[in-house]
This record gives structure tokens, sequence and C-alpha cells, in this order.
């Protein structure tokens, strides 16, 4: 075990055996993982003999290395993107007006958003008045409105 733990072959061979892997696994991980058996291959063409343990030892060394210059890479990336309010399309109608369908009766009614039609929260007010949208409920089933 200790000959292939010295062997520089072995530490690139795990190195490009680790890039691979990255291929399969989610995230950017095991490619600065690579990158540091790839640095612990070079550091023994460099610098002969280095016993196995201050090998292994490097290898952790050059790991967390790796994985910190990898996460400032990574980490500064725009994370914006062209569709802000995917997933989240209440947020998307805040400040938006539109007539009620149905009137609100007791703080709930209906009414007609482009082609959906939803829940809606607020003052009571007469069928056809014209509301505004600034939020949602608590709970998150119903659009907030109030009188435009």
């Amino acid at each position: 075990m200790t000959g292939l733990l010295t062997s520089p072959w072995s530490w690139a061979i795990a190195g490009l055996a680790l890039a691979m892997l990255e291929t399969m696994a989610p995230g950017v991980f095991m490619l600065w993982v690579g990158l540091a058996a790839f640095a612990n291959a070079l550091l023994l063409v460099v610098v002969q003999p280095i016993s196995a343990e201050w090998l292994l030892m490097t290898f952790c060394a050059f790991t967390v290395v790796s994985v910190l210059i990898g996460r400032k890479i990574y980490g500064a990336r725009d994370l914006s993107n062209d569709a802000p309010f995917l997933n989240r399309r209440a947020a998307a109608l805040v400040g938006r007006e539109t007539r009620l369908q149905a009137a609100i009766e007791d703080g709930v009614g209906v009414a007609n958003i482009d082609d959906t039609v939803w829940r809606v929260a607020g003052p009571d007010l007469p069928q056809g008045a014209r509301v505004k949208i600034v939020g949602m409920t608590p709970d998150g089933t119903m659009l907030r409105v109030e009188a435009a």
C-alpha cells in the first residue's frame, strides 16, 4: 500500500479518476479534489522521496486549498437569471391592477388576472371594482388586494 501512495502515477490516476467522477456527481467538488491529487503527483515528481504519511497530509492540505479556491471562483458567480419570478408567480403580480370577477365578501373574493382566476383577500368591495395587488396572504394561498 505504501508503494502505491508514493508513486506519482498513482496520484495522477487518482486525480484523473476524480475529475472524471465529476461528470457523474452534481456540483463542482470532485474536480478540486482531483486537482489536489494532481498537485500531489507533481510534488512527488519534484521532491523525491516523500513518506506516505506526508503525502496524505499534503493531499489533505491541497484539497482544502483547492476547494477554497474553487469556492472563491464559483461562489463569485452572478446568480441572477432571466426569470427572477419563476416559481413565484404571485410576486410578479404585485403592483398590478385588475377588476374583481366576484365581489369580496367577508374578506374573500375572486379576480381574473391574465388567463388565471385568483382568490383574493381584502376589504369588502363590489364585483367589477378596480383593485391593486399588494402581496400574498401569510399562508400563500391568496393575493392581498386593496381598492385602486
